[in-house]
């Protein structure tokens, strides 16, 4: 709260100012030391510094082991080089496009464990779709590109695929089952665990 004395000075600079939309500052306004604030702000090393252009949220804090286990080896098997496609987007001129088929992703109700998968391969996907020969026209139709997103994660021995086979051999090796005996067997239940997806 402003003391009397505080208040008398305001009312003075009003009553001395014939123009009472102009401000009148009777001193320098202090802000204190910035300079470490605009200097993490300015640096671009800084691990944050990237946008959210290929980052699908997650709402997920804490992972099982078996699936952190999966998914890094699923991030190996779809791996891609981030810089290389955050240099292709911006070259063709593809951010803004881009951005809305994320914002879409995120906003879409998937289960969370296909958005945690979706969260690992994103750019991945990303850089399959954008390197076709029509990419051009069909990262301009952004629902259709969202579609063709969730359509190369869903495919046949596509990333989900993959995933439930990775948590389906880590639970067996933990489990000491030997699925190289029964091959059907190992199928089944991963099919069965693409379907709990």
């Amino acid at each position: 709260m402003a003391t009397t004395d505080e208040k008398k000075k305001a009312e003075a600079s009003t009553v001395n100012n014939p123009n009472p939309g102009d401000i009148v500052l009777g001193r320098a306004l202090d802000f204190g030391d910035l300079k470490p604030v605009w200097g993490k702000l300015i640096d671009k090393k800084r691990p944050d510094a990237e946008s959210g252009l290929l980052r699908i949220t997650t709402r997920i804090s804490k992972l099982d082991p078996i699936a952190e286990l999966a998914l890094a080896k699923m991030k190996q098997t779809f791996s891609t080089n981030e810089a290389a496609l955050r240099k292709l987007i911006t070259r063709k001129g593809w951010a803004t496009e881009v951005d809305r088929v994320t914002k879409r992703i995120n906003g879409l109700r998937i289960s969370e464990n296909k958005r945690v998968v979706l969260a690992q391969v994103y750019p991945y996907l990303l850089n399959t779709l954008l390197s076709c020969n029509e990419a051009e026209k069909e990262v301009k139709d952004e629902i259709g590109f969202t579609d063709a997103v969730l359509f190369e994660l869903e495919r046949e021995n596509g990333p989900l695929d993959k995933f439930s086979q990775e948590v389906v051999k880590l639970v067996g090796a933990k489990h000491r089952i030997n699925f190289t005996e029964d091959n059907v067997l190992r199928d089944l239940i991963a099919h069965q665990v693409r379907a709990g997806l």
